[in-house]
């Protein structure tokens, strides 16, 4: 019974650190547990999903897989082992090993809930909606079902049902600031008296989580925005990034030392093509909030063109298989794995329309590559006015590391420069393969700019474009609820409303 107790209270200890994020301590502790009792799966589960928040794939994919060889049943393992294929881009992996642990338990909510999220990556959305509706029917209750299903109406735009599950989720949980956070990004404020907005009145002084506080931050300032009062927005926006900036400690320095090393391996330009790749790509970049949904939302309107969103396989791909310490030079057989590995992932994605989009919007880091492994893709460079860009991103969180410079005006202004003098490089290296759009340009003249963006993609004229907003296809940016609406131009300078309070940030720009 000792013994009982003893594993009970180090798996307790474990799974605490996993809750506070303290990663690293949890995989110090664990490995030694493992060592000591190898045939415990909770340590295997801890440690895995540990080095999983950390990105060591690797290492989480082999510690499952040796726990699997012991106990090949075990649901648990299973779906952890699917759950990290999934983060590291290995869908296809992935989806098996959920679909294995649900053939072994049909209700085994956490594979349906995981499996639906991959199919929301595959703009699959019906298939999700059918996982987290079966998860439903088994415990109607659990919020991350829940959640999981709001965000999938939302993605889809169906914002009124998104909305009556977000608000569930709060009355059954008034402490749960992702809902928050997600039923203000697609709810129009109105007035003060708005009775979502004075539920973050209220709760925002009883909050002491920083994480739960920082949410609650960007909610309100969004509702603020919403109703005009400018300068109480900009007081959370700016608490809201405050905390974020403190948590996430970025570091300008990696992306100057990645930016130079781009330039140094395409200098001059001496790096041939690949041949043509088989599948046509039109590969859309540029700051995030530079309007790249938008120009996905019209392009994939066109009957030859599918859009699959914001893909992670180039800069895995690339990471993978070319950025390491001191480079000097490209091999061809690194941009054939590049091309190969690219290629096969697009295979998650049911189409047959003639072109496929992938938007992710820092692929503008990647251009020398595209050009050099897909030479027979499109490429557009969305620009805009460098205040919105800036303004935008300051007044909205991320996922992903990689937007981590966007919570502080300094480190914002300073990426925004490295970006805009590496675009300045890929135009002299590659001008005749980069069509540049203006966003201003776009929203004021929406017929000519598509047109002009049609030719360049070599496509035909599809009236279907000017009215993207019908377009059907899930949006997971934080443009969700923008882009389900006809063209309009109030986006444009609107940072100016908030003129005073950015003055630091428009001097830093202009440094």
């Amino acid at each position: 019974m000792e013994n009982i107790d003893y594993l009970k209270q180090k798996a307790t200890i474990l799974i605490n650190l996993y809750n506070v994020k303290k990663y690293e301590e949890l995989i110090d502790k664990g490995i030694p547990l493992i060592k000591k009792f190898p045939d415990q799966v909770v340590f295997y589960n801890a440690v895995s999903l540990a080095y999983n928040q950390l990105k060591k794939f690797d290492e989480a994919k082999n510690l499952l897989k040796r726990c699997l060889k012991q106990n090949p049943n075990n649901i648990f393992v299973i779906n952890n082992l699917g759950l990290v294929l999934s983060t590291s881009g290995e869908d296809i992996e992935a989806e098996k090993y959920f679909k294995e642990a649900l053939k072994l338990k049909p209700d085994y909510i956490d594979s349906l809930v995981n499996l639906g999220n991959l199919k929301m990556r595959q703009n699959k959305s019906q298939e999700a909606k059918e996982l987290y509706l079966t998860a439903l029917k088994i415990n109607k209750d659990l919020e991350a079902i829940n959640i999981s299903l709001a965000h999938c109406y939302s993605q889809i735009g169906d914002f009124t049902e998104a909305e009556k599950i977000y608000l569930k989720i709060l009355e059954n949980n008034p402490n749960n600031t992702s809902a928050d956070k997600s039923l203000s990004q697609i709810h129009k404020y109105k007035s003060k008296d708005d009775m979502h907005l004075k539920s973050l009145e209220k709760k925002i002084n009883n909050i002491s989580n920083e994480s739960n506080l920082a949410q609650l931050n960007f909610s309100l300032g969004k509702a603020y925005e919403d109703i005009k009062e400018y300068q109480k927005a900009f007081n959370c926006y700016k608490s809201g990034n405050d905390i974020l900036s403190k948590v996430k400690k970025y570091d300008i320095e990696k992306d100057k030392k990645l930016f130079q090393n781009l330039k140094n391996l395409f200098d001059l330009n001496q790096i041939d093509n690949l041949s043509d790749a088989t599948r046509k790509i039109i590969f859309i970049v540029g700051m995030p909030r530079s309007g790249t949904t938008l120009v996905e939302q019209i392009l994939s309107s066109h009957d030859k063109v599918y859009g699959a969103g914001e893909l992670s396989f180039l800069s895995q791909t690339i990471d993978k298989n070319i950025l390491k310490p001191n480079l000097k030079r490209i091999k061809k057989d690194e941009l054939n794995k590049i091309q190969k590995d690219y290629i096969s992932k697009l295979s998650f994605f049911d189409y047959n329309q003639e072109y496929i989009i992938d938007k992710a919007p820092l692929n503008f880091r990647w251009i020398g590559f595209i050009i050099k492994a897909f030479p027979n893709s499109k490429i557009i460079h969305c620009k805009r006015d460098p205040m919105d860009i800036c303004w935008s991103n300051f007044k909205n969180t991320f996922s992903s590391s990689l937007q981590d410079y966007s919570y502080n005006f300094k480190s914002l202004s300073s990426y925004y420069k490295l970006y805009d003098e590496l675009m300045d490089f890929w135009n002299k290296e590659f001008k005749e393969n980069i069509f540049e759009l203006k966003y201003e340009n776009l929203v004021n003249n929406l017929e000519d700019e598509t047109k002009k963006l049609l030719k360049f993609c070599e496509l035909n004229w599809d009236k279907n474009c000017l009215e993207f907003h019908k377009n059907k296809k899930t949006v997971s940016t934080a443009s969700v609820a923008q882009v389900r609406e006809p063209i309009y131009n109030t986006s444009v300078k609107k940072w100016e409303k908030f003129s005073n309070q950015l003055e630091n940030l428009k001097k830093e720009l202009q440094s």
